[in-house]
């Protein structure tokens, strides 16, 4: 179980890896992947943290008190017992994109402390898993997107798709969005959020995206999974999302090269 880090005077080095798990809309699944995603990586008894740079859409308790459900998600599918801030340090009430939840507030996004949050998990983790708001476009701040974000954060992204009807063309426009900011895209993950339901089209849009897209590493996650599958059905290594090719116990992700 992680607990709030240790910051030492001096330590300017880290070997942290990171990774930037984004969507093709919202509620697509980002939240389940990556607490998913985290708690694969803990099983494997490695130091990993989570960073959601900011957060809107609080839960209002009865005692009036305001959780956020994705930032506890993470919080406890990486075993973090420290302050809920260093997952989210910029929260708001409002259901909407967060420069207009926090503008209903009468406060706005501090851009500083989108990446500076991220970095404060450096002396403490070999892994951070970091969660995006929305999609790449989606606004953080009165002046940057999430696409802005990841460019500064320099880490490869994993797109999560909603296995249903419609997911081609987002997916297509936001691989055309990473493409043109020169982001890293590790893989695709369809994302099948609708079980049971009767959308014919969930059969085939892993094979059309892998059409359309045959330089792209596509995995799938099945509903109430436990893992993550690449084309043959086998687990994967999760650590491969972030670049990191040692996980050798489990079956490979088929990554281009």
């Amino acid at each position: 179980m992680l607990r709030p880090p240790v910051v030492f005077a001096g330590i300017t080095e880290s070997f942290m890896k990171t990774l930037l798990i984004t969507g093709t809309d919202t509620d697509v699944g980002k939240t389940w992947v990556s607490s998913l995603l985290l708690r694969n990586l803990t099983q494997l008894e490695l130091r990993v943290g989570a960073y959601k740079p900011v957060c809107s859409g609080a839960t209002i308790s009865p005692d009036g008190s305001s959780s956020w459900h994705d930032v506890d998600m993470l919080a406890e599918s990486c075993g973090w017992l420290g302050d809920r801030q260093m997952i989210c340090p910029q929260t708001f009430q409002a259901a909407v994109a967060p420069n207009i939840a926090a503008e209903m507030e009468g406060r706005t996004v501090d851009d500083e402390l989108l990446i500076g949050g991220a970095e404060a998990w450096q002396s403490s983790v070999d892994y951070l898993l970091v969660e995006g708001a929305g999609g790449l476009l989606c606004p953080l701040s009165n002046s940057s997107t999430v696409a802005d974000f990841a460019i500064r954060l320099a880490a490869p992204i994993v797109i999560v798709a909603a296995n249903r009807l419609g997911m081609i063309n987002h997916t297509l426009l936001t691989v055309a969005v990473a493409r043109q900011r020169e982001l890293r895209i590790a893989a695709i993950i369809v994302n099948d959020t609708l079980g049971t339901a009767k959308d014919v089209s969930r059969t085939s849009n892993q094979r059309q995206l892998q059409h359309w897209l045959p330089d792209v590493c596509i995995l799938s996650c099945r509903h109430s999974a436990t893992y993550i599958e690449n084309s043959n059905g086998a687990k994967i290594a999760v650590r491969e999302l972030f670049g990191d090719g040692s996980d050798a116990n489990t079956a490979p992700a088929n990554f281009p090269i």
